[in-house]
This record gives structure tokens, C-alpha cells and sequence, in this order.
């Protein structure tokens, strides 16, 4: 039984991330032409935006006159220098990437069995679905109101600075350097917060089909011991096909976890201590956009450690449903078949951010950790 589209809670999300050049087009049978226009269109739209613009700050926090200054730039370069690393792998593995998205959509293996599987499926959609709508747009409102904000100012104030080759604190000049921060820092922004979503939802999707698993070992327990056997053999199956999954999808988000959880402690330090020097009353539109971003950002590192758990913690509890099935009243044989599963399962299903860390709960409250620290040290080296 197969009655709902499996990638319904990004499906529309791979249309965007496709037209602004972070995933491969769907292979289909065009010309020459067309093709090369496919693959050289990410390249065209993100050289003289996302990465020219990154360049821009990082040369302006650069030869900033003193570290305070450099301060109010360096928060967001390092955002950005995590965004390089994001869209690098993604391109580096474009393949991959859409041969993953195209097994977990397509493959009839992961086929829906009846009515409960599916709205087990349907509900555990809508529920990512909802919580990555509204991070999107919690991050694209704290672009809006910086774009916004600068208004309020009495002087001439860039939404978020950059370096710009000429002198842009006029009324005639002041639109365009306005003008390119707002195009280019949008299309960050949207890069940025949709590959967080693509990495999650890789995540999510295994670990929802881990949970499948189980539901199907503990469904077992109503059934004869003949069918039990060859349904068991159909769970082993699936199992090893969604181990392979969960190696493949730390191939994919291992890079972009550990540039994000490494630079996290640095973008919130940075963060803060802006907030600090800055003050809410001299320059209250800016203000509260750094205290959005820095709620947001705090958002950005929990969610792929929350996924990440949530993977490793459904995996490992398939050894619990294997005794919810009626393994006491099977023969001989069919509880050694379940013993070798077991013995199976004792390997521990980890997705890992290089060879450093597990993807987890305890690496979020330790980048928390580090970033008080650093912002502390920070702060003390200031005086």
C-alpha cells in the first residue's frame, strides 16, 4: 500500500533549493545546451552574490580600524563561512545528494504497508514540515526587520556590513550598497536555512523509517509464527538497506554539521558581545535584530543535534520491540534467527560530524557551554 508522497514534507522545498542552484535538476532527456545551462547556472548565480559578498565582509572586518568594529561584522562573516562549507559539500555531492532524495521518494522498498504506516507517515510529515515553516520564516523576518531596521537610524547604516568600493553614505549612493546587501544577503540567508532543512530532514527521514521498523517487529506479536518468519526476513532486509541509508546520509551532513556546531560557539560569542557594545536605546532597529539572530542561530545548531539524536535513539531502540514481538512462543529456529538479529543490532547506530563527534544533544549544551566561554573571555581581554 503506497497512498502519500514520502517527501511531502520538502517537496516544495527541493523545487526552491533546485531554482536557486543548491541541488541538481531532475534528470530528464534535453539538449546539449540546456544541460550545460543546469550546471553552470549555480555558479553564475552565487559568484558575484553569495560568495563575492562573503568576501566583501570578511575584507571589511579585516581592515577594521579596532577589534570592537571588527566585532560588528565578524558575527556575521563567520555565519557565512559556514554557509561556504555548506554549499561546497552540496555541490562536491550533488550526485549523491540526488540519488539519496531519489531512493527515499522512489525506491519500492520503503513502500507503506496499510492505512496506519501511512498515517503514521502523513502525521510525522506534517510535523517536520511545521517546524522547519516556521523556521524559515523566523530566519527570513530577522533579515526583513534588519533590511527594515537601518531605517530608524539617524545615520546611514548598511543592514549588515560589508565592505563597499565606494562612498555609499549619501542620499544618491546609499540605495545601492542597500540595494546589493538586501539581494545577495537574501539569497544567503535562503541557501543557508534550506540546506539546514535538507540536512534535517535526511536525518528525520531515516530515523522515521527506524521507527517503522519497530512498529513492524511489534506488530508481529498478533501474527502466526510462519508469517512472523517471513516477515521478519522482509524487517532484516529493510534494516540493512536503512543502515546503508544512515551511512550515506552522514557522508552528506557530517561536513556541514561540523563547520556549523565548530563556528556556532564563535557566531553567538561574536553575537553578544555586539549586543553588549552596542546598546538598545543608540541604536534600538539593530538591536533587536542581533537579539532575533542570535535566538535564530541558537535554533540553526539545536535542530540538526536534535535530528541527529533522534536518529541514533529510534535506532537503538529496535532492541526493545524485538521483545514486544511473541518471540517466546516461536520454535527454535525462529528465536535464533531473532538472537542473530540481536546480535545485529548490539552495533550502535551513530551518525558522526568528521571524526570528531556524535550528532546529539550533548554536542548543543557543549557548544552553548563554549560559547559562554569564549564570550566571557572576550569580554575580559576587552578591559
Amino acid at each position: 500500500m503506497e497512498s502519500t508522497n514520502r517527501l511531502s514534507a520538502i517537496q516544495s522545498l527541493l523545487v526552491i533549493q533546485r531554482w536557486i542552484g543548491l541541488l541538481k535538476w531532475e534528470n530528464k532527456e534535453e539538449d546539449g545546451l540546456l544541460t550545460w545551462l543546469k550546471r553552470t547556472y549555480p555558479f553564475v548565480l552565487h559568484l558575484p552574490l553569495t560568495f563575492t559578498y562573503i568576501a566583501l565582509m570578511w575584507y571589511e572586518a579585516i581592515t577594521s580600524s579596532g577589534f570592537e568594529e571588527a566585532g560588528q561584522v565578524l558575527y556575521m562573516s563567520i555565519t557565512e563561512l559556514a554557509l561556504v562549507t555548506k554549499l561546497l559539500n552540496v555541490w562536491y555531492r550533488r550526485n549523491e545528494a540526488a540519488n539519496l532524495i531519489n531512493e527515499l521518494q522512489h525506491d519500492p522498498a520503503y513502500n507503506l504497508r496499510n492505512a496506519e504506516e501511512v498515517q503514521f507517515w502523513q502525521q510525522n510529515q506534517r510535523g517536520f514540515k511545521r517546524i522547519f515553516y516556521w523556521y524559515i520564516a523566523g530566519s527570513l523576518f530577522v533579515a526583513i526587520m534588519g533590511y527594515i531596521g537601518v531605517f530608524f537610524q539617524e545615520e546611514y547604516e548598511l543592514p549588515f556590513g560589508y565592505y563597499v568600493p565606494f562612498e555609499w553614505r549619501t542620499k544618491e549612493r546609499y540605495f545601492y550598497a542597500w540595494g546589493y546587501n538586501v539581494v545577495a544577503m537574501t539569497l544567503c540567508c535562503l541557501s543557508n536555512i534550506l540546506l539546514d532543512t535538507l540536512g534535517c530532514y535526511f536525518m528525520f527521514h531515516i530515523a522515521s523509517f527506524y521507527r517503522l521498523i519497530g512498529m513492524r517487529l511489534e506488530a508481529l506479536k498478533n501474527s502466526s509464527e510462519k508469517k512472523a518468519k517471513l516477515e521478519l526476513r522482509n524487517i532484516f532486509q529493510l534494516h540493512a538497506k536503512v543502515r546503508r541509508l544512515t551511512r550515506q546520509c552522514e557522508v552528506l551532513v557530517s561536513p556541514y554539521v561540523l563547520s556549523q556546531v565548530v563556528l556556532s560557539a564563535f557566531i553567538i560569542c561574536f553575537s553578544a558581545y555586539r549586543l553588549v557594545h552596542m546598546g538598545f536605546r543608540q541604536r534600538p532597529g539593530i538591536f533587536l535584530t542581533t537579539v532575533q539572530f542570535v535566538a535564530v542561530m541558537i535554533v540553526q545548531i539545536f535542530l540538526p543535534c536534535y535530528y541527529g539524536n533522534e536518529l541514533t535513539f529510534h535506532a537503538n531502540a529496535l532492541t526493545t520491540s524485538v521483545f514486544g514481538t511473541n518471540w517466546l512462543g516461536y520454535s527454535v529456529g525462529t528465536r535464533k534467527l531473532l538472537n542473530c538479529y540481536m546480535e545485529f543490532l548490539k552495533r550502535p547506530v551513530k551518525v558522526r560530524a568528521g571524526a570528531f563527534f556524535e550528532i546529539g544533544l550533548p554536542i548543543f549544551v557543549k557548544t552553548i557551554n563554549n560559547a559562554y566561554s569564549f564570550f566571557a573571555l572576550l569580554l575580559k581581554i576587552s578591559k
